[in-house]
């Protein structure tokens, strides 16, 4: 129970949602594409987003980068990060991710107000030749409309 203007108001925590990506060069993982993951419906509070890798990312040449957001804000929860730095079995929270066994959520990635589309985007001077990274959301409609499902 949360408590608003000293009024309780119960939340409804939904989710999880997930979608697992996997980065293939041409397709998903392409340099300048933007790729939808969850697709959102009015208004929703993203309570947790928790990108995990499950498995290294790898480019064929040059530096792809990979930043996680909104259609119309492509870093508003993960900054550009060099691709081949997210590694298998670890945690997405920045862009300089490092192997840990569990950490707290950062606040880029919580208790988020959106309504576009979340998305990742791939950046820097080439494709993503390959990995895999699983995103999991849960959230909150604010709006009678707000909902959020798998792209």
């Amino acid at each position: 129970m949360t408590i608003i203007g000293g009024a309780p108001i119960p939340l409804l925590v939904k989710g999880p949602v997930r979608k697992t990506i996997t980065y293939a060069g041409g397709g998903t993982g392409a340099n300048a594409a933007e790729t939808d993951i969850f697709t959102v419906t009015g208004e929703v509070i993203v309570v947790a987003l928790i990108p995990y890798c499950i498995t290294n990312l790898d480019e064929s040449a040059g530096t792809p980068t990979l930043a996680l957001g909104v259609n119309n804000s492509t870093a508003l929860f993960v900054a550009a990060t060099t691709a081949t730095a997210i590694d298998a079995n670890d945690f997405w929270f920045d862009n300089s991710p490092t192997a840990v066994g569990g950490m707290a959520i950062p606040a880029t990635l919580k208790d988020i107000a959106i309504t576009d589309n979340i998305s990742c985007l791939v950046g820097g001077t080439n494709n993503i030749s390959a990995g895999v990274i699983e995103y999991t959301v849960y959230w909150l409609p604010v709006s009678s409309d707000g909902n959020v499902v798998a792209a």
